[in-house]
């Protein structure tokens, strides 16, 4: 919504799912008129459209002021259990259209694989690293636990002493003894 071209008279986000991939398209092209295919999205930088709009979002805590979703996108697939390079993310831009292809981590793949971590030492687990690092992600939880974010967040759901204070990055986690 923030990098949305307003210029684009009766255009409007689409975000498409289908089984094996979510489709996400903006109208408008890049900023400065550059093709995100060709660039290495970990360094691209944050240009917006409507700065006005982004300033009001950051100060509602619902996003950065400095942009990173391009990286963050393509880092978080890289720590998930099913991850390999053909289901990278994939962004393709021209001048008048920006898409996000993200392929489903979890297409074909059995769902009934058994859990090694018995449920008690997960969630003391869990709860180890959270005092060790309430800023930290539940991918990298689950990076570091041997599982998939899914299952650490279904533990955490299970735990009421656990909670989440804030949104994204900006957040922590709390624990109620």
């Amino acid at each position: 919504m923030i990098h949305r071209d307003y210029t684009v008279v009766g255009s409007e986000v689409h975000i498409d799912i289908f089984d094996d991939r979510m489709e996400i398209y903006s109208p408008g092209g890049m900023v400065n008129g550059r093709l995100i295919q060709e660039l290495d999205v970990r360094h691209v930088p944050s240009e917006r459209r409507n700065p006005v709009l982004a300033d009001i979002f950051n100060r509602l805590g619902l996003m950065e002021r400095q942009g990173s979703g391009l990286s963050k996108i393509v880092e978080g697939y890289q720590f998930e259990e099913n991850y390999s390079e053909d289901k990278k993310p994939a962004f393709f831009s021209d001048r008048t259209q920006f898409i996000v292809m993200m392929p489903n981590l979890n297409y074909n793949v059995p769902q009934d694989v058994p859990q090694d971590v018995p449920q008690d030492s997960l969630n003391s687990q869990i709860i180890s690293m959270i005092k060790d690092n309430n800023k930290i992600s539940t991918e990298t939880m689950a990076s570091v636990l041997g599982t998939n974010s899914k299952t650490i967040k279904r533990h955490i759901k299970s735990m009421p002493n656990i909670h989440y204070v804030g949104r994204g990055s900006n957040g922590h986690w709390e624990i109620k003894e």
